[in-house]
């Protein structure tokens, strides 16, 4: 319930700073067309932030999983799992899920099934 919470109110604090926005003047040092939000650096890492980010939107999109608090770290493409699940069953949906987002070279699931 407390996740859920935490869900609403980031959510909402995102809405409001959203519609804040839509109404600014850009500035004179703008460029028109879609903002790119990947963070390149020469390693590769840059896109660590937006697989993350993936990761994360994935696992909210799933009905079996969205409730659960399950922590994400990438580095280089490589991502980590922690946190507890309820079931063996959701630590491999998790992994699989993982696996099949864009960007995600491997996968370390170090979920832990609640006893």
């Amino acid at each position: 319930m407390q996740t859920m919470k935490r869900s609403f109110i980031t959510l909402g604090v995102v809405l409001a700073g959203s519609l804040a926005l839509v109404n600014c003047d850009p500035g004179p040092n703008t460029q028109p067309g879609p903002i790119d939000l990947t963070v390149t650096t020469e390693d590769g890492s840059g896109d660590d932030a937006r697989i993350t980010t993936a990761v994360h939107t994935m696992l909210l999109a799933d009905i079996e999983l969205k409730h659960l608090t399950i922590a994400v770290e990438t580095r280089k493409g490589d991502v980590k799992l922690s946190g507890d699940v309820e079931t063996e069953a959701q630590r491999e949906h998790t992994g699989r899920i993982v696996a099949a987002t864009s960007g995600v070279h491997a996968v370390n699931n170090q979920l832990k099934v609640k006893k």
